[in-house]
């Protein structure tokens, strides 16, 4: 089944979609801290500040230059979807290159949050918004690891 190829400029027209990351971020940014898959917290200041950093880094690379071009690749076969092969590919690159510095686990984790991520970069057009919502996400997976850390 084809989508009507305003589905989805009409999605991002509406706030629907960016509630959503903004109340499902902080429980699942708890859940994961919970489960093990937290950061670790020794230096505030310069914690947040390599946090966002690699963040806005990783959006430019992955949904600034590899999704677009995978997406003008794509667009014969693939016109419009929900969930692009462009963006799932560019996600399982996402989540592989996790591994160098996390657990299978932790990288298996990062796949559904860079869906979003990739989302949010296709109904914006833009890639600023993925990387606030890197950005954001991240710093309430360290908070929420700090805050764990403090109560054992």
């Amino acid at each position: 089944m084809r989508l009507p190829s305003a589905l989805p400029r009409t999605l991002a027209s509406t706030p629907v979609f960016w509630w959503a990351c903004a109340l499902s971020a902080p429980p699942i940014a708890f859940a994961a801290a919970a489960a093990g898959l937290g950061m670790a917290t020794p230096d505030p200041p310069r914690d947040i500040a390599t946090i966002a950093l690699w963040s806005i880094a990783e959006e430019i690379v992955f949904r600034g230059a590899l999704q677009p071009a995978l997406a003008q690749a794509f667009a014969r076969r693939f016109p419009v979807a929900l969930l692009t092969p462009a963006n799932l590919v560019t996600s399982i690159v996402f989540a592989a290159f996790h591994l160098w510095r996390h657990s299978i686990a932790a990288a298996l984790a990062v796949f559904p949050v860079s869906i979003v991520f990739g989302r949010a970069r296709e109904l914006s057009g833009r890639v600023w918004p993925a990387a606030v919502l890197h950005v954001v996400f991240n710093l309430l997976l360290y908070a929420a690891s700090a805050l764990l850390a403090s109560v054992r």
